[in-house]
């Protein structure tokens, strides 16, 4: 199956769930409606990242509210930071990203719809049809004003397809779909990009993380590439903080015990005692200096 006729198949699916329930976050999706703190972000955070020119819209002062396709930006840029990737890569990753998408003259230039009538035909999907033939639509089209990640975005919701976005240090990305990989290995660019150091970003799991809708396929599933065990402790790799991460395995080679220590700063009793009542199994070790708190090492034991 090509990636298009998955594609077709997943999108009859999903029409028929969207006739029954929309989605609040698609019905409102260029709404701005999210602050930074329903994001985990403070404001300082995103009032530095607005001095350095990261912000995908342009306000020095008063409070922030995000549409959806910022607010994913927003997760994107905490995890690339966290990469420790340069801001002058980050802002030439935001300026591709939020470029404006002509959709009518894209999608003739690659003869999109007319692929997607035919493989509609063959399939049988007369609703398609009738649709992509309709004049509300191709007046929406010609109104419709959207970035390059909104338009990804629209797609991941209603393809429900697995979504990559792959970066590396000299702010150049590319763009990952599942069920399209003959197709994008037949470009020299992607293949070249992917056998090179990178940075990937599943737009599906940001996406879950403002919206709490896991959009994801079972391919990922089905590959088995990691085991129950090894995608446990790659979680915990990945938590901040960490300093340590010791593991013991069984006779079998298999990861049965993890220590995780992880530093902190505790500047009150009360956060003293949260951690000692915290639950599970750990060791913690606390320096002090002239009667203060001064530092804070914690080693939790977590049985996989």
């Amino acid at each position: 199956m090509s990636g298009l006729e998955y594609d077709l198949q997943k999108l009859s699916e999903i029409i028929e769930r969207l006739q029954e329930e929309i989605p609040s976050y698609l019905i409102d999706f260029s709404k701005r409606k999210y602050k930074p703190s329903d994001l985990d972000i403070s404001a300082r955070t995103i009032n530095n990242w607005s001095d350095n020119d990261l912000l995908p819209i342009i306000k020095k002062k008063g409070w922030h509210k995000f549409n959806l396709t910022e607010c994913v930006w927003l997760k994107i840029v905490s995890h690339l930071r966290e990469f420790n990737l340069p801001l002058n890569a980050i802002r030439a990753i935001k300026d591709q990203l939020f470029i404006q998408i002509d959709i009518p003259k894209l999608l003739d230039e690659h003869n999109v719809l007319e692929r997607i009538k035919q493989a509609a035909e063959n399939k049988n999907l007369e609703e398609l049809n009738t649709i992509f033939e309709s004049e509300e639509y191709k007046a929406t089209l010609d109104e419709e004003e959207m970035n390059l990640l909104g338009y990804l975005l629209i797609d991941l919701i209603f393809i429900r397809s697995n979504y990559r976005l792959l970066f590396n240090t000299d702010g150049e990305f590319m763009v990952h779909k599942d069920h399209y990989e003959e197709y994008l290995n037949s470009f020299e660019a992607y293949t070249t990009f992917i056998r090179s150091t990178h940075i990937s970003i599943s737009l599906n799991h940001i996406l879950y993380e403002i919206t709490n809708d896991l959009i994801e396929d079972n391919e990922m599933d089905r590959l088995k590439i990691l085991t129950k065990e090894e995608n446990q402790l790659l979680e915990i790799v990945r938590e901040k903080g960490v300093k340590k991460v010791e593991v013991t395995f069984d006779r079998d080679d298999q990861p049965k015990l993890v220590k995780v220590t992880s530093e902190s700063k505790l500047d009150s009793a009360k956060r003293i005692k949260e951690v000692i009542l915290s639950e599970g199994y750990q060791d913690i070790k606390i320096t002090t200096s002239k009667g203060k708190v001064v530092h804070c090492e914690n080693t939790r034991k977590i049985k996989l």
